[in-house]
């Protein structure tokens, strides 16, 4: 007898994928990319870890500097009706950040990432997801930024494989 296991019906179901995000940063969009894991609970509670970096450098308005924007952290799902082909989604990401400012250099950041969006069920093991929210970054030390030219509201496309089993 196998003691590892376990009928499909009891294990726990995994994604992971990579996170496509555009922010608005000073009316200059700038894209963002990164991935996320997560274990689902009860087909409907997402919890992991997600994070993202900027893959262009920003430009800091009134100045010649720029900078560029990593962070990474905890994830909170809701994902009510996940069985439906079409249903909704709302996440939160929190955890620590790096902004680095040319000329300047590096700044240890809070990020607080609130969501809401839409996601389709393409095959059991292939979801997008479309989301819409704010970046909040705050423990912005380094001048000429404030809390305010980093923290942005953003679009962002979720691409996540795995597995979930049963439905409601």
């Amino acid at each position: 007898m196998n003691l590892f296991w376990v009928p499909a019906t009891r294990r726990l179901p995994a994604f992971g994928g990579a996170n496509h995000n555009y922010s608005a940063f000073e009316e200059d969009w700038s894209y963002l990319s990164g991935g996320h894991f997560a274990l689902e609970f009860g087909n409907t509670f997402l919890l992991g870890w997600s994070g993202a970096q900027t893959r262009d450098e920003v430009a800091v308005k009134g100045s010649s500097s720029s900078f560029n924007l990593k962070y990474n952290g905890f994830m909170l799902g809701y994902v009510p009706k996940s069985h439906k082909v079409v249903h909704p989604r709302f996440t939160l990401l929190t955890g620590r950040g790096k902004l680095n400012v040319d000329e300047i250099g590096d700044d240890r950041v809070f990020v607080l990432q609130p969501s809401a969006g839409i996601e389709v069920n393409v095959f059991q093991w292939f979801r997008v997801g479309l989301e819409g929210g704010y970046r909040l970054v705050d423990g912005v030390n380094k001048s000429p930024l404030s809390r305010g030219d980093v923290s942005s509201p953003f679009a962002q496309l979720d691409l996540r494989f795995g597995f979930s089993w049963g439905g409601d």
